[in-house]
């Protein structure tokens, strides 16, 4: 019985993108499907001050999202919806797969992978696997940093309240997480330093991760030694008190699917355009560009 409840559960979490673009057409069943899956993508991800075109007049997304609340109430249909439970639930999961033991070993990790890519550069024999350790460390922490910034946005929606100690600890991880990048893309062109400018702050860099290693995890470095050193991401937006991880991970997510309808769009008025150019190779060059032109015309009006 539980795994067929389990089933049922994954079952809506799956079509809750489509619940809801069920309910928009319910609600809006003049607008073509088209239409419903533009105002489908606005509704689940843009930002609380956007707003969006309904029958040529634009209506704050707000106001959008709270007439399909009522839409949907009144249709006792909210059980399709994810419980916001399950964000922190994602997040959690997230986490765990990726710190292995816990948040603050894989804190201290990367402190101690960076210290010995630094070490590694200036002992004076540099080898493929050195070269290899210096970007996959590059690497994975691009691949963190967007699973941080995603687990940020996942505790926000679940309540940013109830999960602050989480969203401060991943908000800390994150920007010592920058400083280690930084550290090791700084460093990269002093392999099998000479000068002792070189050696001097290759031996500054290790002496900062060290540093770190030897602290607790709140520990603060000196702020005008990171400058020094170019490491400083204490001023990064998105390490603000009052940054919106949820808002940014909704514009990025829009970004990416507006970019993706366009392009699909594009390639389709292409492929029109060329299957219109092959069946007219006899006519005047005027002629075809009469027919492209249609063509396209025919593809926006769609």
């Amino acid at each position: 019985m539980e795994k067929t409840n389990h089933s049922v559960q994954n079952q809506k979490d799956i079509n809750y993108y489509a619940a809801i673009r069920k309910y928009l057409q319910k609600q809006y069943p003049k607008m073509d499907k088209t239409g419903v899956s533009a105002l489908c993508r606005e509704a689940v991800f843009a930002p609380g001050g956007y707003a969006v075109e309904i029958d040529g007049t634009d209506a704050p997304i707000t106001a959008v999202r709270e007439n399909l609340a009522d839409f949907i109430e009144r249709d006792n249909a909210n059980k399709n919806f994810i419980p916001y439970s399950l964000d922190a639930e994602i997040a959690d999961l997230i986490e765990k797969n990726n710190c292995e033991t816990s948040s603050m070993n894989e804190y201290y990790r990367w402190i101690s992978a960076t210290a010995d890519i630094v070490r590694h550069t200036g002992d004076g024999e540099v080898t493929e696997s050195d070269a290899s350790e210096r970007s996959e460390f590059i690497t994975m922490s691009y691949d963190r940093e967007s699973e941080i910034l995603l687990c940020l946005a996942l505790y926000e929606s679940a309540g940013r309240e109830k999960n602050r100690g989480k969203i401060d600890m991943l908000r800390f991880k994150l920007a010592r997480l920058r400083e280690m990048r930084s550290i090791v893309r700084n460093t990269s062109g002093m392999v099998n330093a000479k000068s002792y400018e070189e050696k001097e702050k290759l031996r500054l860099y290790y002496d900062y991760c060290a540093n770190l290693l030897s602290q607790k995890a709140d520990y603060e470095p000196n702020l005008n030694l990171k400058l020094k050193l170019n490491i400083n991401h204490s001023n990064d937006e998105d390490l603000e008190e009052d940054f919106s991880y949820l808002n940014y991970l909704r514009q990025v997510v829009l970004y990416m699917m507006r970019k993706l309808e366009k392009s699909s769009a594009e390639n389709q008025r292409a492929d029109n355009v060329s299957e219109i150019a092959d069946t007219r190779e006899n006519d005047t060059r005027e002629q075809e560009l009469g027919y492209m032109l249609s063509a396209v015309r025919e593809n926006e009006g769609r």
